[in-house]
Protein backbone atom coordinates (compact mmCIF):
# COMPACT_ATOMS: atom_id res chain seq x y z
CA UNK A 1 0.00 0.00 0.00
CA UNK A 2 1.43 3.25 -1.04
CA UNK A 3 -0.50 6.74 0.10
CA UNK A 4 -0.12 10.05 -1.81
CA UNK A 5 -1.30 13.13 -1.30
CA UNK A 6 -1.86 16.32 -2.65
CA UNK A 7 -2.96 19.75 -1.02
CA UNK A 8 -4.73 22.48 -2.94
CA UNK A 9 -5.38 26.05 -1.82
CA UNK A 10 -7.70 28.50 -3.10
CA UNK A 11 -8.34 31.81 -2.49
CA UNK A 12 -10.64 33.99 -4.96
CA UNK A 13 -11.70 37.81 -3.32
CA UNK A 14 -13.32 41.13 -4.64
CA UNK A 15 -14.72 44.50 -3.14
CA UNK A 16 -16.90 46.69 -5.90
CA UNK A 17 -13.93 47.07 -8.80
CA UNK A 18 -11.28 45.50 -7.05
CA UNK A 19 -10.72 42.34 -8.45
CA UNK A 20 -11.27 39.78 -8.47
CA UNK A 21 -8.32 38.19 -7.32
CA UNK A 22 -6.85 35.26 -7.50
CA UNK A 23 -4.50 33.16 -4.82
CA UNK A 24 -3.57 29.56 -5.49
CA UNK A 25 -0.35 27.62 -3.58
CA UNK A 26 -0.45 24.10 -1.99
CA UNK A 27 0.07 24.72 1.76
CA UNK A 28 -1.33 28.48 2.36
CA UNK A 29 -3.32 30.66 0.03
CA UNK A 30 -4.15 34.29 0.79
CA UNK A 31 -5.50 37.71 -0.47
CA UNK A 32 -7.73 41.17 -0.13
CA UNK A 33 -9.50 43.46 -1.75
CA UNK A 34 -10.41 47.01 -0.80
CA UNK A 35 -13.21 48.82 -2.80
CA UNK A 36 -12.46 52.68 -3.51
CA UNK A 37 -16.16 54.14 -2.54
CA UNK A 38 -16.63 57.93 -2.61
CA UNK A 39 -19.87 60.08 -2.11
CA UNK A 40 -20.58 63.41 -3.92
CA UNK A 41 -20.02 66.43 -1.39
CA UNK A 42 -18.42 64.13 0.94
CA UNK A 43 -21.37 62.75 2.25
CA UNK A 44 -21.31 59.34 4.22
CA UNK A 45 -19.84 56.20 2.84
CA UNK A 46 -18.62 52.66 3.35
CA UNK A 47 -15.58 51.21 1.92
CA UNK A 48 -16.20 47.63 0.98
CA UNK A 49 -13.60 45.28 1.94
CA UNK A 50 -12.72 41.26 1.65
CA UNK A 51 -9.68 39.07 3.08
CA UNK A 52 -9.65 35.44 2.47
CA UNK A 53 -6.91 32.73 3.80
CA UNK A 54 -6.40 28.51 3.34
CA UNK A 55 -4.32 26.35 5.03
CA UNK A 56 -3.49 22.69 4.42
CA UNK A 57 -1.18 20.16 6.35
CA UNK A 58 -0.37 16.73 6.48
CA UNK A 59 1.22 15.04 8.95
CA UNK A 60 1.77 11.54 8.80
CA UNK A 61 1.37 9.18 11.53
CA UNK A 62 2.22 5.57 10.44
CA UNK A 63 2.91 3.48 7.30
CA UNK A 64 -0.79 3.40 7.06
CA UNK A 65 -2.27 6.68 8.55
CA UNK A 66 -2.22 10.58 8.12
CA UNK A 67 -3.74 13.44 9.31
CA UNK A 68 -5.21 16.18 7.03
CA UNK A 69 -4.99 19.72 8.31
CA UNK A 70 -7.40 22.54 6.66
CA UNK A 71 -8.83 25.74 7.34
CA UNK A 72 -10.68 28.23 5.86
CA UNK A 73 -11.51 31.72 6.57
CA UNK A 74 -13.42 34.34 4.79
CA UNK A 75 -14.25 37.93 5.56
CA UNK A 76 -16.47 40.43 3.53
CA UNK A 77 -17.69 44.32 4.56
CA UNK A 78 -20.11 45.56 2.05
CA UNK A 79 -19.86 49.32 0.99
CA UNK A 80 -21.97 52.15 -0.44
CA UNK A 81 -21.66 55.45 -1.42
CA UNK A 82 -24.11 58.22 -2.52
CA UNK A 83 -24.35 60.41 -5.22
CA UNK A 84 -26.60 63.31 -6.21
CA UNK A 85 -29.03 63.25 -8.92
CA UNK A 86 -28.68 67.37 -9.15
CA UNK A 87 -24.34 67.44 -8.80
CA UNK A 88 -23.51 70.47 -10.66
CA UNK A 89 -21.15 72.64 -8.68
CA UNK A 90 -22.47 75.66 -10.00
CA UNK A 91 -25.58 75.40 -9.76
CA UNK A 92 -26.13 73.44 -6.86
CA UNK A 93 -22.67 73.95 -4.75
CA UNK A 94 -22.49 71.32 -2.16
CA UNK A 95 -21.45 73.96 1.07
CA UNK A 96 -24.81 75.41 0.10
CA UNK A 97 -26.59 72.01 0.82
CA UNK A 98 -27.64 71.75 -2.95
CA UNK A 99 -26.74 67.96 -3.94
CA UNK A 100 -30.47 67.53 -4.44
CA UNK A 101 -32.01 63.87 -4.92
CA UNK A 102 -29.32 61.50 -2.88
CA UNK A 103 -29.17 58.21 -4.47
CA UNK A 104 -27.51 55.28 -2.41
CA UNK A 105 -25.42 52.56 -4.44
CA UNK A 106 -24.75 49.77 -2.67
CA UNK A 107 -21.45 48.09 -3.67
CA UNK A 108 -20.64 44.09 -3.15
CA UNK A 109 -17.55 42.64 -1.19
CA UNK A 110 -17.29 39.15 -1.55
CA UNK A 111 -14.81 35.89 -0.38
CA UNK A 112 -15.13 32.56 -1.83
CA UNK A 113 -12.16 30.19 -0.06
CA UNK A 114 -11.17 26.50 0.06
CA UNK A 115 -8.70 24.73 1.49
CA UNK A 116 -8.66 20.48 -0.21
CA UNK A 117 -6.73 17.81 -0.36
CA UNK A 118 -6.30 14.41 -2.23
CA UNK A 119 -5.33 11.35 -0.67
CA UNK A 120 -4.72 8.43 -3.21
CA UNK A 121 -4.37 5.02 -2.11
CA UNK A 122 -2.35 2.71 -4.52
CA UNK A 123 -3.16 -0.74 -4.10
CA UNK A 124 0.57 -1.61 -5.87
CA UNK A 125 0.38 -5.87 -6.74
CA UNK A 126 -2.14 -7.75 -7.73
CA UNK A 127 -1.75 -9.58 -4.96
CA UNK A 128 -2.16 -7.43 -2.03
CA UNK A 129 -4.80 -7.80 0.62
CA UNK A 130 -7.87 -5.84 1.08
CA UNK A 131 -7.63 -2.48 3.70
CA UNK A 132 -10.54 -0.97 5.22
CA UNK A 133 -10.57 2.45 5.84
CA UNK A 134 -11.46 4.52 8.86
CA UNK A 135 -12.10 8.16 9.02
CA UNK A 136 -12.80 10.16 11.87
CA UNK A 137 -12.94 14.33 11.77
CA UNK A 138 -13.31 17.22 14.01
CA UNK A 139 -14.44 20.85 13.63
CA UNK A 140 -16.44 22.50 11.12
CA UNK A 141 -19.12 20.41 9.56
CA UNK A 142 -18.99 22.10 6.04
CA UNK A 143 -16.49 19.53 5.48
CA UNK A 144 -17.16 17.86 2.25
CA UNK A 145 -15.04 13.75 1.60
CA UNK A 146 -15.64 11.59 -1.02
CA UNK A 147 -14.42 8.14 -1.89
CA UNK A 148 -13.72 7.19 -5.67
CA UNK A 149 -13.00 4.02 -6.94
CA UNK A 150 -10.44 2.51 -9.48
CA UNK A 151 -13.92 2.70 -11.65
CA UNK A 152 -14.44 6.27 -10.94
CA UNK A 153 -17.71 5.53 -8.86
CA UNK A 154 -18.26 7.11 -5.66
CA UNK A 155 -18.27 4.84 -2.87
CA UNK A 156 -20.19 4.82 0.05
CA UNK A 157 -17.93 6.30 3.16
CA UNK A 158 -20.93 5.14 5.54
CA UNK A 159 -22.53 1.47 5.06
CA UNK A 160 -24.77 -0.01 6.59
CA UNK A 161 -24.37 -0.96 10.33
CA UNK A 162 -21.37 1.20 10.97
CA UNK A 163 -19.12 -0.91 8.77
CA UNK A 164 -16.13 1.20 7.04
CA UNK A 165 -15.82 0.75 3.55
CA UNK A 166 -13.25 -1.54 2.25
CA UNK A 167 -10.43 -0.75 -0.27
CA UNK A 168 -10.28 -3.78 -2.76
CA UNK A 169 -7.22 -4.88 -4.41
CA UNK A 170 -7.39 -3.41 -8.21
CA UNK A 171 -4.95 -4.57 -11.19
CA UNK A 172 -5.58 -0.98 -12.13
CA UNK A 173 -6.13 2.26 -11.02
CA UNK A 174 -6.35 3.74 -7.39
CA UNK A 175 -8.55 4.67 -5.08
CA UNK A 176 -8.76 8.52 -4.10
CA UNK A 177 -10.17 10.37 -1.05
CA UNK A 178 -11.17 14.22 -1.98
CA UNK A 179 -11.46 16.69 1.07
CA UNK A 180 -12.50 20.38 0.95
CA UNK A 181 -13.75 23.02 3.59
CA UNK A 182 -15.39 25.67 1.88
CA UNK A 183 -16.16 28.96 3.17
CA UNK A 184 -17.92 31.82 1.68
CA UNK A 185 -18.78 35.05 3.24
CA UNK A 186 -20.33 37.93 0.80
CA UNK A 187 -21.90 41.72 1.96
CA UNK A 188 -23.61 43.93 0.63
CA UNK A 189 -24.78 47.65 1.02
CA UNK A 190 -25.05 49.50 3.71
CA UNK A 191 -25.20 47.32 6.45
CA UNK A 192 -21.94 47.17 8.08
CA UNK A 193 -21.96 44.07 9.66
CA UNK A 194 -18.53 41.95 9.62
CA UNK A 195 -18.88 38.45 8.45
CA UNK A 196 -16.15 35.99 9.24
CA UNK A 197 -15.98 32.28 8.31
CA UNK A 198 -13.34 29.59 10.17
CA UNK A 199 -13.09 25.80 10.37
CA UNK A 200 -10.34 23.69 11.44
CA UNK A 201 -10.87 20.09 10.25
CA UNK A 202 -8.47 17.01 11.00
CA UNK A 203 -9.04 14.18 9.19
CA UNK A 204 -7.35 10.87 10.04
CA UNK A 205 -7.05 8.37 8.23
CA UNK A 206 -5.74 4.71 8.69
CA UNK A 207 -5.95 2.29 6.45
CA UNK A 208 -5.94 -1.55 7.86
CA UNK A 209 -6.13 -5.33 6.28
CA UNK A 210 -9.61 -6.01 5.70
CA UNK A 211 -8.77 -9.82 6.55
CA UNK A 212 -7.43 -10.48 9.96
CA UNK A 213 -5.68 -13.65 10.69
CA UNK A 214 -8.35 -15.87 11.88
CA UNK A 215 -7.96 -16.57 15.51
CA UNK A 216 -6.95 -20.05 17.33
CA UNK A 217 -9.64 -21.63 18.84
CA UNK A 218 -8.91 -23.70 21.56
CA UNK A 219 -10.48 -26.82 20.96
CA UNK A 220 -13.32 -28.31 22.92
CA UNK A 221 -11.91 -31.02 24.93
CA UNK A 222 -14.20 -34.31 24.38
CA UNK A 223 -16.36 -35.92 26.88
CA UNK A 224 -14.85 -39.07 26.82
CA UNK A 225 -18.08 -41.58 26.38
CA UNK A 226 -17.64 -44.92 28.43
CA UNK A 227 -17.00 -47.87 25.89
CA UNK A 228 -19.19 -50.30 25.89
CA UNK A 229 -17.66 -53.43 26.36
CA UNK A 230 -17.82 -55.48 22.76
CA UNK A 231 -19.32 -58.69 23.61
CA UNK A 232 -17.15 -61.04 21.85
CA UNK A 233 -19.20 -63.90 20.92
CA UNK A 234 -17.32 -66.85 22.09
CA UNK A 235 -16.61 -69.44 19.32
CA UNK A 236 -17.71 -73.02 20.34
CA UNK A 237 -14.42 -74.77 19.45
CA UNK A 238 -15.48 -78.14 17.56
CA UNK A 239 -13.31 -80.82 19.57
CA UNK A 240 -11.37 -82.00 17.07
CA UNK A 241 -11.09 -85.12 15.71
CA UNK A 242 -8.33 -87.36 16.84
CA UNK A 243 -6.79 -88.81 13.83
CA UNK A 244 -7.27 -92.66 13.63
CA UNK A 245 -4.06 -94.21 14.65
CA UNK A 246 -3.56 -97.69 12.35
CA UNK A 247 -3.68 -100.68 14.50
CA UNK A 248 -0.34 -102.48 14.53
CA UNK A 249 -1.49 -106.51 14.11
CA UNK A 250 0.09 -108.14 15.95
CA UNK A 251 1.70 -111.01 15.51
CA UNK A 252 1.08 -114.00 17.20
CA UNK A 253 3.86 -116.02 17.44
CA UNK A 254 2.85 -119.71 16.54
CA UNK A 255 2.28 -122.42 19.33
CA UNK A 256 4.74 -125.37 19.22
CA UNK A 257 3.06 -128.52 18.98
CA UNK A 258 3.76 -131.02 21.51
Amino acid sequence: MEIVTKTYNRVLVQANKDGPRLAIDDKEAGASALGKEASHCNQDRQTSFARGRAKTSVNKLNELGLEVNLESAAFARGGYFITCQESNPRQFPCDTGGCLGNVTNNKLASADVSSSARVEFRLLTADSPDYRIKISKSGSSDLVATLIGPDGKEVKLNEPGGKEPVLRRASKGSYQLNLELPAVASKKGQDREELEKSATVRVQLTALPAQESPKTETPKPETSKPETPKSETLKSEAPKPEASKPETAKSEAPKSKK
